[in-house]
């Protein structure tokens, strides 16, 4: 019988993409892997967001995962957007973590944006929030470390996902201008998050990785 390393995993966004990918590598090493897209958990509903964490109390592996808004320039994002976006990219996932128990050395990882190192005008509205959880997530790791808990802020570049599709009208003009000329794969971050977890690796906590094929220019 094969043993497995962890229990339980909760993915959001774990219907495609990223979250998929990830979801797909856990399965070899963790027992219950329980994906959700948003229409299971819709975390700019903060109802939706109430009535999930009343559900799923604990796990041990908790990926926070959401898309974002289409690009939009600041004088043409109103208020009704800006809190739409607001719950989705912060309040719902604060109060997620405040409510669901992620258990003695498990993990936390939040699929952010490389955006967070290099903001982005037009993406103005998922830069500044996804910046504003992730400083959420720096604050609370120390007190996470003390029950083992790993906290690690995944900020991917391009994929090859819906989400970047959308994003990008020409994908083959857009990745020959990619410094290794092609878009990421999803597999790769979702065997980035199994490895780190199989082998319980631990010192990573608290850090920001970048996933984004040498695109950034910061150091």
């Amino acid at each position: 019988m094969k043993k497995f390393v962890f229990n339980r995993a909760l993915i959001l966004g774990g219907s495609k993409g990223l979250g998929k990918a990830i979801a797909n590598e856990l399965k070899k090493d963790c027992r219950f892997v329980e994906t959700f897209s948003s229409k299971d958990i819709d975390t700019s509903n903060l109802d939706s967001v109430k009535s999930f964490i009343k559900k799923y109390k604990n796990a041990d592996i908790l990926v926070l995962n959401s898309g974002g808004p289409q690009p939009l320039s600041f004088k043409d994002i109103d208020e009704k957007v800006w809190t739409k976006y607001f719950n989705q990219l912060f309040l719902g996932f604060c109060l997620i973590l405040k409510n669901l128990k992620v258990n003695d050395n498990g993990y936390i990882f939040y699929i952010s944006s490389s955006i967070i190192k290099e903001p982005s005008e037009n993406l103005i509205i998922s830069s500044s929030l996804r910046i504003g959880f992730s400083s959420v997530l720096k604050s609370l790791s120390k007190s996470y470390s003390k029950r083992g808990v790993s906290v690690v802020n995944i900020a991917p570049g391009p994929f090859k996902t819906n989400r970047v599709k959308d994003l990008v009208k020409n994908i083959n003009s857009y990745e020959k201008k990619l410094p290794l000329k092609k878009m990421g794969d999803p597999r790769e971050i979702g065997m980035f998050v199994n490895f780190l977890t199989k082998n319980k690796i631990k010192y990573l906590t608290g850090s920001v990785v970048y996933f984004d094929g040498n695109l950034l220019n910061s150091i």
